[in-house]
C-alpha cells in the first residue's frame, strides 16, 4: 500500500458511518497509509458533539445516508458547535445534489467511497490536510497574539509601514500617545504625514533610502515627528526590514527625546 508523509503528532478522527464492518475496515486502511491519523469511530451521530469534547477530536470524516441524522444534518450541528473543525463528507452518495448541500453547510472536504485502496489514501491526505491547515492557522493566531501583546508592551511607539507604499499598516498605544492621534487616524496614512509638512519631502527621501536596511536611522540632522497638536517632537527612530511572505514591511521604533540628552 503506497504511504504518505506523515502529519507531525498524531491526529484524532471521529469516523461516523452505521456500517460498523465499515468503520473497522477505514480505520484499518488509513492507519496502514499514515499511522499518525488515529480514528475512532460512533454508528451514532447523534453522538457527535459529546465525543469531539472529550476526545480531542481535530476532523470528522461522515456518511451521508444513516437511520439518525443525514451527514449534511450532522455537519449543521458541528458547525454551531465548531465553525471551522474539519469536516469530510465519506459517503457512496456521490449525486450532485448532496454534494452541493454540503458545500453550502460548510463542509471542508467531499470523499467517494469509491475506489478501493486509492480512495482510502484520498482520504488520508485530505484529512491530514485540512487538519494540519488548521493547526496552522491557529499557530498564526496565537502567533499574532503574543506580537499585539509585545506591541502594546513596549514603551516607544512602534509603527508598522509598507515597504512599498510607505502607508501606516498597525500602531501601538504608545504611538497614539506620541501623535497625540488615535490608532484609526494614524493607521492608513503615508508615513510622510507623521512629520511637520515642509519637511514631508525630505523624509520621504529618508525612508526610502532606509527601507531596506535595518538600524537606527542616523541623518546630518535631528529627526521629528508632528503631534495632532501642531508641535515638534524630537525623535530617534530604530528601523527594522521584515518579510512576511510576498509583502515587505518596515518596522519603526520612535523614541521620544524630549528631556534626553
Amino acid at each position: 500500500m503506497k504511504s504518505v508523509r506523515p502529519a507531525e503528532g498524531p491526529i484524532r478522527v471521529l469516523h461516523v458511518d452505521d456500517d460498523e464492518a465499515f468503520l473497522r475496515l477505514t480505520e484499518t486502511s488509513v492507519s496502514e497509509i499514515d499511522p499518525a491519523l488515529q480514528f475512532r469511530q460512533t454508528t451514532d451521530p447523534t453522538a457527535v458533539l459529546d465525543r469531539l469534547e472529550d476526545d480531542g477530536i481535530e476532523c470528522v470524516v461522515s456518511d451521508y445516508r444513516m437511520p439518525q441524522l443525514t451527514g449534511v444534518e450532522l455537519l449543521e450541528r458541528v458547525r454551531e458547535h465548531d465553525s471551522d473543525l474539519p469536516f469530510v463528507l465519506f459517503t457512496g452518495q456521490g449525486s450532485e445534489t448532496v454534494a452541493s448541500e454540503a458545500i453550502s453547510a460548510g463542509v471542508t472536504d467531499y470523499v467517494s467511497k469509491g475506489g478501493g485502496l486509492e480512495g482510502f489514501e484520498l482520504l488520508a491526505n485530505r484529512v491530514r490536510g485540512a487538519v494540519e491547515q488548521r493547526r496552522l492557522e491557529q499557530s498564526l493566531v496565537a502567533t499574532r497574539e503574543g506580537y499585539e501583546k509585545l506591541l502594546e508592551a513596549a514603551p516607544d511607539a512602534i509603527l508598522v509601514v509598507d515597504a512599498e507604499t510607505g502607508v501606516l499598516l498597525e500602531v501601538n498605544t504608545a504611538a497614539e500617545e506620541l501623535f497625540g492621534r488615535p490608532r484609526e487616524e494614524l493607521e492608513g496614512l503615508h508615513q510622510t504625514e507623521l512629520h511637520p509638512e515642509d519637511d514631508r519631502e525630505y523624509y520621504r527621501d529618508v525612508f526610502e533610502e532606509h527601507a531596506g536596511s535595518s538600524g537606527v536611522i542616523r541623518d546630518k540632522r535631528e529627526l521629528s515627528v508632528l503631534h495632532a497638536e501642531g508641535h515638534e517632537i524630537p525623535v530617534e527612530i530604530n528601523a527594522t526590514t521584515l518579510e512576511l511572505g510576498d509583502q515587505r514591511l518596515v518596522q519603526g521604533i520612535f523614541r521620544d527625546l524630549r528631556g534626553r540628552e
